[in-house]
């Protein structure tokens, strides 16, 4: 869907009775929203002790809205904690822990001249817990048994993250039991193929692309998943996949709290699209960018080789365009770049074929990249589609072709438009369009991770362990804001993050550094306080069957 689906409907936040602020969580969690800090886990100072009593903010009052994150101990009634294998080791300072009530603001930037009052307004009191270890945890590390799986399509730092988990539980908390199921969900099912993993197996598997565990769409089934874990004593789940899987992880989850397991549900969000809402952004994703450059350098030397050469690249994006977007913006070479979230119109003034024509008289060359959910709209009127839309396992639409189709209407167009001054000093020699297409998409999901993505694997994967062994479940980690925090899988899940063309972000960048038409995107009429825009660009949209 295009970026018309923004709205403050789209996105449901709880009311607080206390006050005006909102919350990212949906109505029927609103009573679990907890403050940071409550008065009945801190020491609160004696009115006395401050110099102002009328500036103080009333009892039991707090400045930040924390989303709460699910823990065994409320559905088991286990309050039984035990000290972090973590904290025993010499010369470990207490500061190397995450104390309970620290949090990460989901909203940095400010107004200069905000109020107590303003502070309160919409999503600017909005918080996710700190990710990190604790200094005490709920599981007995000498009885825990570990399982994890990756599920949906291949992203470079898949393997990283299952080394990292394996790493983390043996050489931190010495959990020596550790399954990695095969095949994706549909493993679950067959126990008897379940490989043991351990540091021997695993040391190497950051040099290598794919996933060791293998992969596969669907093959969910909740209730077959939990008997398994529970038949095979296991008491922490590390799931990794896109956001078919994490609806299936909360599915789990949930499952497992009817139940009254004392099993942690811990989801680590993989897509190289980088459309998992409320995060800077998802492993892999820098990844994919760098092999995007790569094949951008290879067509525009291409469009350089040839009178009026059109160098065509396809990227991933299905549903959002940050790989073509950052990509476009790290080659420095493109003149134009197409995403789903913004509609185009070849014809006419403000039409690609205007400006490419443009670009080719006055460069003699022209780059286009395109993401491979753009104009499908276009795709599907100009080609009469009325056929139901197929899906994937996983749910997916399946996409028209951008790449090939664009390929024949840009050249048919520009053709005519070289033709038209064939013989004048605009083209003295009659040329034609040389137009050359590379689509690099699985080159960009089955590379090795970079060493960025290396380092974000081996954070995300350690602090979904930490989570984990402290007892939390139905949570994903990820970074906000460039520090690591839990955010819980109900806001994420029918939700997802797409470029924001509505406010000052980087889609700007891209308009006026290609000097490409502006081409008509939809505002947002909401207040600056609801709107979460992330480090890479984005801005949160409710999908189609929320």
């Amino acid at each position: 869907p295009a970026t018309t689906a923004f709205s403050p409907s789209k996105i449901t936040r709880a009311s607080f009775s206390t006050s005006k602020r909102s919350s990212l969580s949906p109505p029927f969690i609103s009573s679990k929203l907890w403050s940071a800090g409550s008065s009945d886990d801190r020491n609160i100072q004696d009115a006395d002790d401050f110099d102002d009593e009328e500036e103080c903010l009333p009892w039991g009052h707090e400045l930040w809205q924390v989303e709460r994150i699910d823990r065994i101990s409320d559905w088991t009634g286990n309050q039984k904690t035990f000290p972090n294998p973590l904290s025993l080791k010499e010369n470990v300072p207490k500061s190397w822990f995450v104390d309970k009530d620290a949090a990460i603001a989901a909203k940095v930037q400010v107004d200069a001249h905000e109020t107590e009052a303003d502070h309160e307004l919409g999503l600017r009191s909005e918080a996710f817990s700190a990710a990190g270890p604790r200094l005490e945890i709920a599981h007995d590390t000498t009885k825990s048994k570990a399982a994890i799986v990756t599920c949906g399509g291949l992203c470079p730092g898949l393997n990283t993250v299952v080394r990292e988990v394996v790493m983390c539980l043996s050489r931190q908390y010495g959990v020596s039991e550790v399954y990695g199921v095969p095949a994706g969900y549909r493993g679950f099912k067959e126990p008897d193929n379940w490989r043991k993993l351990d540091e021997r197996i695993v040391s190497n598997l950051h040099n290598v692309g794919g996933s060791i565990l293998g992969s596969s769409r669907g093959g969910h089934d909740t209730n077959a998943i939990v008997d398994s874990l529970v038949e095979n004593d296991i008491n922490l789940l590390f799931v990794v996949g896109g956001d078919g899987t994490v609806r299936g992880a909360a599915k789990i989850a949930e499952e497992v709290k009817r139940r009254g397991l004392s099993i942690s549900v811990a989801t680590v969000p993989k897509t190289i699209d980088n459309d998992v809402p409320l995060l800077d952004r998802t492993f892999g994703f820098e990844t994919a960018v760098e092999a995007a450059r790569e094949a951008i350098n290879v067509a525009n030397v291409e469009a350089e080789g040839f009178p009026f050469g059109l160098g065509v690249v396809k990227v991933m994006g299905r549903n959002s365009g940050f790989i073509a977007m950052h990509s476009t913006l790290g080659s420095r070479v493109v003149d134009l770049c197409l995403v789903p979230e913004v509609n185009f119109n070849f014809d006419g003034p403000g039409g690609i074929t205007e400006h490419l024509y443009e670009r080719l008289l006055s460069h003699g060359k022209a780059v286009v990249v395109v993401a491979e959910g753009a104009g499908q709209d276009l795709i599907a009127a100009a080609t009469a589609n009325g056929l139901e839309e197929k899906k994937d396992a996983s749910g997916n639409v399946l996409l028209e072709d951008v790449g090939p189709w664009l390929c024949r209407e840009l050249k048919q167009r520009l053709d005519v438009k070289l033709d038209s001054v064939a013989g004048t000093p605009l083209n003295a020699q009659g040329d034609k369009v040389t137009l050359k297409y590379v689509d690099p998409s699985y080159m960009v999901r089955g590379v090795p991770p970079n060493t960025a993505d290396n380092v974000y694997c081996t954070q995300l994967a350690h602090n979904a362990v930490h989570g984990a062994m402290a007892g939390m479940s139905s949570f994903l980690v990820g970074s906000v804001n460039a520090r690591e925090c839990y955010v819980p899988i109900k806001l994420v899940v029918n939700k997802r993050n797409v470029i924001d063309t509505a406010h000052q972000s980087l889609w700007e960048y891209v308009v006026f550094d290609t000097a490409q038409p502006s081409f008509s995107v939809d505002s947002d009429d909401r207040n600056e306080a609801d709107v979460l825009i992330s480090a890479s660009g984005g801005v949160i949209l409710a999908s189609d069957d929320e």
